[in-house]
């Protein structure tokens, strides 16, 4: 699903326009991503927890050439599905 189409089922469901879905939608993204970049953890009961983590520097190695690489320290992006949600994509 892409978000026009996210937008386009809210706003047939919400009985509003598209527009402020779209606007809504936006903000609501906005919002996670600076709680995220912040290093704070984003919770939707039901759904599941977006949170970052971080992922040391590691030496690694180019599959092509076998090379020796170092790969540096980082931020990652993890998310926990919540039981209801597994439960509910396994019935």
């Amino acid at each position: 699903m892409t978000k026009q189409e996210l937008v386009d089922q809210m706003s047939s469901e919400l009985g509003i326009t598209k527009k402020l879905c779209n606007e809504t939608l936006s903000t609501m993204i906005e919002e996670i991503v600076r709680t995220l970049e912040s290093g704070g953890k984003f919770t939707q009961p039901g759904f599941g927890t977006f949170k970052t983590a971080v992922a040391n520097e590691r030496v690694g190695r180019n599959p092509a050439t076998g090379k020796k690489m170092l790969y540096p320290k980082k931020r990652k992006l993890k998310f926990k599905a919540s039981d209801i949600l597994k439960g509910d994509i396994n019935e």
